[in-house]
């Protein structure tokens, strides 16, 4: 009796095993007529396209949904931190470059982006030639050199105005400008204008352009217009109210008049964003290390660097003790709406128009992360940001533009644009 039952155990095993090997190679068959029990295409082919997106093309996704982007090379080379550019209409743009070059393009029937003009490098007349030159960096209008260059440009209707740092010769230093140029859409030309506003005082050798800022926004109207100055690695001067350094600026575009608005900036590079809807001026800047922080910035308030930060110091600043007990900390000074450890390299700040579309992300921002190659969406609840979600990833963007149907354009680090159809 014991022989015979474990005769038919094992012949219940041999059983088992050949069934399972006829079901495997029947689905394997049938895997050919696009049917597997445990899954369509359990053993396909892999198809690189689907794993590896066109680089054409890539996708906006977040858990409240997805938008689909167009990704082009653009005809021409910018040296890092690349510049800015303007929206004309109907697929046309103004680029310019860090080093102050001019290119008009647009969006060809094909889809890339083609120059339709290569304007000359933005220039002014000179009022008196210099007898001596210290090089080219420093002899034109821009002072393009390490991090230095154009920092932002601000488009209201005709009049362009750019801010660029540019080297005052009498002083010896370095200086923040905003300048006014005429845009001449149809001749696709830029003129100088006239010089709206000057950093002060001007920063002495060593400056590789760290810690700038230079970001324009309007304000409230079209005769106000904000521009964020960072500390140019000189803290010392940022409590001083006798400089420009680490100062939010207002400046009235009628009689070009200039007052600090806020006090307390480290690095005011990233983005600065007016919201007309709700009145409230919103900045990202640089924190040390770690400390990036995202700012609603108010009329007098102190923001506090370098006195308190919610990172630390790099070695490199040599700053001493300037955070002395409230390190980590903002204590006595206007705290962030929303800081970041680790540093995320905080860049471009928009918000999402209430279009409609995605309820979801209306009168959210959405952030660039420059450090890790990132856009976030931001939620907003009154004026605190409380959550960060990564929507799109390998893409180190410098400039970002919603317009008011919520369609993106966005240009990086890497010579590449990104844009919503």
């Amino acid at each position: 009796m014991s022989i015979l039952r474990k005769s038919r155990k094992l012949l219940f095993i041999l059983l088992a095993i050949l069934l399972g090997a006829i079901l495997f190679f029947v689905g394997a068959y049938q895997y050919h007529m696009q049917w597997w029990p445990f899954g369509q295409g359990y053993f396909a082919e892999v198809d690189v396209d689907e794993i590896v997106p066109d680089a054409r093309q890539v996708k906006l996704s977040s858990i409240f949904g997805n938008e689909d982007l167009q990704v082009r090379e653009l005809p021409f080379s910018d040296q890092y931190p690349t510049g800015p550019f303007e929206m004309l209409g109907n697929k046309r743009f103004l680029f310019i470059t860090k080093c102050g070059e001019v290119y008009f393009t647009q969006i060809n029937a094909s889809g890339d982006i083609e120059i339709t003009k290569h304007a000359d490098t933005i220039s002014k007349p000179e009022t008196s030639p210099r007898e001596e030159s210290k090089g080219d960096e420093y002899d034109g209008l821009v002072y393009c050199r390490e991090l230095a260059g154009v920092k932002d440009s601000l488009l209201v209707g005709n009049t362009l105005y750019l801010a660029y740092t540019t080297w005052d010769h009498e002083a010896n230093g370095a200086r923040l400008a905003v300048s006014a140029f005429e845009l001449d859409q149809e001749n696709s030309e830029l003129t100088f204008r006239r010089d709206i506003f000057l950093t002060y005082p001007a920063v002495k050798e060593p400056f590789l352009g760290h810690q700038v800022g230079g970001k324009l926004v309007l304000g409230a109207d079209d005769h106000t217009m904000f521009l964020s100055v960072g500390d140019f690695s000189k803290p010392d001067g940022v409590q001083n109210p006798d400089t420009a350094l680490g100062k939010m600026i207002k400046i009235n575009l009628r009689d070009f008049s200039a007052e600090i608005y806020a006090t307390g900036l480290r690095s005011p590079s990233g983005g600065l964003y007016f919201d007309r809807e709700s009145n409230e001026l919103w900045e990202t800047e640089h924190g040390p290390k770690g400390g990036d922080e995202i700012n609603l910035i108010k009329q007098g308030k102190n923001y506090g660097w370098p006195v308190v930060s919610y990172g630390t110091l790099y070695e490199r600043e040599g700053m001493g003790n300037y955070y002395g007990n409230n390190y980590n900390s903002h204590e006595n000074f206007e705290k962030p709406a929303f800081a970041f450890l680790p540093s995320v390299g905080v860049g471009a700040i928009a918000k999402y128009p209430r279009t409609g579309k995605n309820e979801y992300w209306e009168d959210g921002f959405f952030v660039a992360g420059m450090a890790d190659n990132s856009l976030l969406y931001m939620r907003k609840e009154g004026e605190r940001l409380v959550y960060a979600e990564p929507v799109l990833r390998e893409y180190r963007i410098r400039v970002l533009k919603i317009d008011k149907n919520g369609r993106f354009f966005m240009k990086t680090d890497n010579d590449q644009f990104l844009w919503m159809e």
